[in-house]
């Protein structure tokens, strides 16, 4: 069973319609909590076998949850209210090669935080 540990791209997909929101780097630590980058962000984690959930200690009611196969994962986040945006997500473990190199993101002073939807 693969173990969640460890720095990820995890790429986002608000709306789940096919366009990419944004990527950012976050990073699993053993003891149950993680941290994000360039937007900083931190949270607890858990999984059960092949299932990773988490949320945000800054972002009230925003979770997380993704099937991990090896250096992969892929999920769906979303606001636990009523009517709260949804999306979908894809993440892999850094250092292992994006299948398309050209979609990176953009961590512009003031560019939209993809972790946080639109």
């Amino acid at each position: 069973m693969a173990n969640v540990v460890g720095a990820w791209t995890v790429t986002t997909d608000w709306g789940c319609d096919g366009s990419i929101t944004g990527s950012f780097t976050q990073t699993f630590n053993a003891d149950g909590t993680w941290t994000s980058s360039p937007f900083v962000h931190n949270g607890r984690w858990f999984q059960v076998e092949g299932i990773v959930a988490w949320t945000f200690s800054d972002v009230a009611n925003l979770v997380y949850a993704a099937n991990l196969s090896g250096s992969w994962m892929a999920g769906a986040q979303g606001y636990e209210t009523a009517g709260g945006q949804k999306g979908c997500f894809g993440a892999r473990r850094a250092g292992i090669p994006s299948a398309k190199a050209e979609v990176a993101a953009k961590a512009e002073k003031g560019a939209q935080d993809p972790s946080l939807g639109k």
